[in-house]
């Protein structure tokens, strides 16, 4: 099937949610390749709900200002 206008492949996050070898997670910096830091806290050694909640919050979009007319 030919691509049309309007195709958008799907966009790589810039967060992923590994898991460790000590059966807990870690969400790792795709661009980086480095674990994910939220302040000064690494984010390793997560459970899975944890780092559910951390993935969804770090690979949200951001939130603009509110654009108004000028009237």
């Amino acid at each position: 099937m030919a691509r049309g206008l309007g195709y958008s492949a799907p966009m790589k996050q810039k967060f992923e949610r590994i898991l460790e070898p000590t059966d807990t997670w870690a969400i790792f910096d795709t661009t980086a390749d480095v674990p994910a830091m939220m302040g000064t806290r690494l984010l390793i050694g997560l459970t899975e709900k944890e780092a559910e909640e951390l993935l969804a919050i770090l690979n949200a979009p951001p939130k603009g200002r509110n654009k108004r007319s000028a009237a």
